[in-house]
């Protein structure tokens, strides 16, 4: 009983290391948070779909950031962007650290990259 015991931890140790080993680059993009998605269901409300910013939110408040911009990206890091994202800034953009992992704020991040031309 015991050496089945053994025998069949090992069956799943070795499938497990199999299965891991024959990950292809097609499945592991499948997982990848899609930053498109993301920002089509969170940030596009003020961004706007294609990421252009819009008019400001209340009187006194400015617009939202129009993240097509070349000047922006050329001077934020993706450390930069990601902390905002996360944290928010300025009491009007709210922080979404509690509301996505690190995986899909990466995701945002590179999303808005590709928004700016990078």
């Amino acid at each position: 009983m015991r050496w089945e015991s053994s025998l069949l931890s090992r069956a799943v140790l070795l499938a497990c290391v199999a299965g891991a080993g024959g990950c292809s680059k097609e499945a592991a993009a499948e997982r990848r948070p899609d930053g498109a998605a993301l920002f089509a269901s969170t940030c596009a409300r003020c961004h706007g779909p294609e990421g252009k910013g819009g008019p400001p939110l209340g009187p006194g408040q400015p617009g939202p950031r129009d993240l097509t911009d070349t000047a922006f990206h050329a001077v934020r890091t993706d450390k930069e962007l990601y902390g905002v994202i996360r944290d928010g800034k300025g009491g009007v953009m709210p922080a979404f650290g509690a509301v996505y992992s690190h995986e899909q704020l990466e995701a945002l991040v590179l999303h808005l990259r590709r928004l700016g031309g990078k």
